[in-house]
C-alpha cells in the first residue's frame, strides 16, 4: 500500500471539511465551557493527511497497517529509522515472514488476543529477521484499531539503542567479573606466598602505625593470635627506645635511594632484631612491608631451628655421631664422649666408628648398608667398647642424610645396659621352669603338661611385672590387669613373696 493509502486509512475516521455539527451536538458544545471541550466536541479540527503522516512519524519509528490475519497492508518509517528505505517489499506479505523464529509465536498470540477482544493489549517486543540489506533489529509494537474494515495500526519503537545499552552493560559486567576473578587469583597467590614464607613479614599502615596483615611466621614469632596481631600497634612490640619514632625511621630508611635496614629491640625478650622496610602506596595510603630477621641477616624461623638442633646435639642425653660412607667420624657430641670415655672431640675426629663397636667392621657394614639402602635402620643392638676397653650394651639408630655431596650418616647411640639387665633376669627362672615342663613329656598327659606350661608363663609374667615396677605391687597389679588381692594370691602360689 502506498504512503497516501496509509494516510487515507488513518484519516478515514475524520469527517470532511464541510461537515456541520448537528443541532443537538452544537447545543451541547455551546453549553460547555472552553476548558471542557473533548475530542468529539470539535476541539480537534480536521487533520490533513500530510499532518497525520508527520504525527505518526513523530511518535513511532515504524508504522505498519496489517489485516486481522497478519498481512502487511502498508509500511511507513520515520526519516531517522535506518532501514526504512529497504522495507517497501513488506507490503502484501505476511508479517511473520519478516520476523525471526522466536518472535513469530509472540506476534501470533498478541494479534489473536487483540482481534478477539475489544480491550487494549500490552505492547509486544519483536525481532525482525536480518537480510542482505540490514541486520536483525528489535522493535516494540503497540496495537490500535482504525477504520471499520478491521485494519490494525501497529506503532513500533526502535529498541536498538536499548539493546546496545544492554550489550554494553553485559560487556561491562563481564569485564567487572574478569577483574574480580583476576583480583581473587592475585589474592590467592598472595595468601599462598605469605603462608609458605618462613620469614616474619608484616604490613604496617604509615598513617595509623597499625598492623594491617601478617603471615603465619609473624603470628608464631610474636606469640599472638592473628586477630590480636592485626590491628595492633606495630611499635608496641618493641621497647620504648626503639618504638618511639620507629615508623618514621622505617619510612626514612625505605625512602632512601638504597633502602637500608633498621635495628630494633623487642619489648618482651629484649632481643635485637633487624627490620627491612619496603614503602609502597596502596589505595591512596602509604604502607610499609616489614621483613624481620636476626642481626646476622638469617631468617628468624630458620635460626630458631638451628638453635634447637644445636642445643639437642650439644646438650642431649643421647650420643650422636656423624660418619662418612667409610665410617670415619666427622663429629661427635659430648654424650658420645662420655659413653666412650674419650677425653675430647678432637681425639675421635677422623677415626673409624668401628673401633668403638663390639664386632667392629661387621657392625659398621650392617648399619651403613641398611641405612644406605632404605634410608634408616632402627635399634641395632651391639656392644660399645670404650677407650679403656670396657664394654656395655648399646642400641644404635642410623639415618642417611642428603647433604648434596658425599654420603653422611647420623648415628644415635643409647645405653641399653638397664634394659639388658631386665631382659636377662627373667630367663634365669624361666629356663629352669621350661626344663621342668619338658621333663613332663611322657610321664603326664598333654592336658596336664599344658596346665603346667600355663603356670610357667604366668609366673614369668608376674616376675617381669614385679621387676619392671621395682617391686611396686600396686603398679604391678595394674600392669597385669589384676586386683591387688589376686596378685598376692599368685605371688604366694609361686613362692614370690
Amino acid at each position: 500500500m502506498a504512503s497516501a493509502d496509509l494516510m487515507h486509512v488513518c484519516c478515514g475516521w475524520y469527517r470532511s471539511r464541510d461537515h456541520v455539527l448537528s443541532p443537538h451536538r452544537a447545543s451541547v458544545s455551546a453549553m460547555k465551557p472552553h476548558a471542557e471541550k473533548t475530542w468529539t466536541s470539535g476541539l480537534i479540527p480536521m487533520i490533513e493527511p500530510e499532518v497525520v503522516t508527520e504525527i505518526i512519524s513523530g511518535i513511532a519509528d515504524l508504522a505498519l497497517i496489517i489485516s486481522q490475519s497478519g498481512q502487511v497492508m502498508g509500511v511507513m518509517g520515520s526519516p531517522n529509522f535506518m532501514p526504512s528505505a529497504d522495507l517497501g517489499g513488506w507490503a502484501g506479505q505476511p508479517l511473520i515472514d519478516e520476523l525471526n523464529v522466536e518472535s513469530i509465536p509472540k506476534f501470533e498470540s498478541r494479534l489473536a488476543e487483540f482481534v478477539g477482544s475489544d480491550n487494549a493489549v500490552l505492547p509486544v517486543e519483536l525481532n525482525h529477521s536480518s537480510t542482505d540489506s540490514y541486520p536483525e533489529f528489535p522493535m516494540r509494537y503497540s496495537f490500535h484499531r482504525i477504520g471499520s474494515d478491521g485494519a490494525i495500526l501497529m506503532l513500533g519503537h526502535d529498541l536498538r539503542p536499548i539493546a546496545e545499552m544492554q550489550q554494553q552493560l553485559v560487556a561491562a559486567q563481564i569485564a567487572l567479573e574478569k577483574d574480580y576473578e583476576s583480583q581473587r587469583e592475585y589474592d590467592t597467590r598472595f595468601r599462598v606466598l605469605m603462608t609458605s614464607s618462613s620469614e616474619v613479614t608484616l604490613f604496617v599502615s604509615v598513617s595509623t602505625g597499625k598492623v594491617t596483615d601478617c603471615n603465619k611466621a609473624a603470628i608464631t614469632f610474636f606469640g599472638e593470635s592473628r586477630g590480636g596481631l592485626i590491628g595492633a600497634d606495630f611499635v608496641s612490640q618493641f621497647d620504648a627506645k626503639s618504638g618511639s619514632n620507629l615508623i618514621a625511621t622505617l619510612v626514612a630508611a625505605a625512602s632512601e635511594q638504597t633502602p637500608s635496614s633498621v635495628s630494633a629491640q623487642l619489648a618482651k625478650s629484649s632481643r635485637m632484631l633487624v627490620v627491612h622496610p619496603t614503602l609502597f602506596r596502596s589505595g591512596g595510603e602509604q604502607v610499609l612491608l616489614c621483613r624481620i630477621s636476626n642481626t646476622d641477616g638469617a631468617s628468624i624461623q630458620a635460626n630458631a631451628l638451628q638453635d634447637n638442633l644445636r642445643s639437642l646435639y650439644n646438650d642431649g642425653v643421647d650420643a650422636m655421631v656423624f660418619v662418612t660412607q667409610a665410617g670415619n667420624i666427622l663429629s661427635a657430641n659430648e654424650a658420645f664422649l662420655n659413653l666412650s670415655d674419650v677425653t675430647h672431640a678432637q681425639a675421635v675426629k677422623g677415626r673409624s666408628i668401628a673401633d668403638f663397636l663390639g664386632r667392629g667392621s661387621v657392625d659398621l657394614n650392617v648399619m651403613l648398608e641398611n641405612a644406605g639402602r632404605t634410608g634408616s635402620m632402627r635399634l641395632y643392638a651391639t656392644r660399645l667398647i670404650s677407650e679403656h676397653g670396657t664394654e656395655r650394651p648399646i642400641e644404635i639408630s642410623t639415618s642417611g642424610l642428603d647433604t648434596g655431596g658425599d654420603a653422611v650418616f647420623a648415628l644415635v647411640l643409647r645405653d641399653s645396659s638397664r634394659a639388658e639387665a631386665i631382659r636377662t633376669s627373667t630367663p634365669q627362672t624361666s629356663d629352669a621352669d621350661m626344663r621342668s615342663v619338658i621333663e613332663l613329656i611322657g610321664s603326664q598327659t598333654l592336658k596336664d603338661i599344658v596346665a603346667k606350661t600355663t603356670d610357667v608363663v604366668e609366673k614369668m609374667c608376674i616376675e617381669t611385672a614385679v621387676e619392671l615396677t621395682s617391686n611396686n605391687r600396686v603398679a604391678a597389679a595394674e600392669m597385669l590387669g589384676l586386683s591387688r588381692q589376686s596378685l598376692y594370691v599368685k605371688l604366694r602360689k609361686y613362692g614370690l613373696l
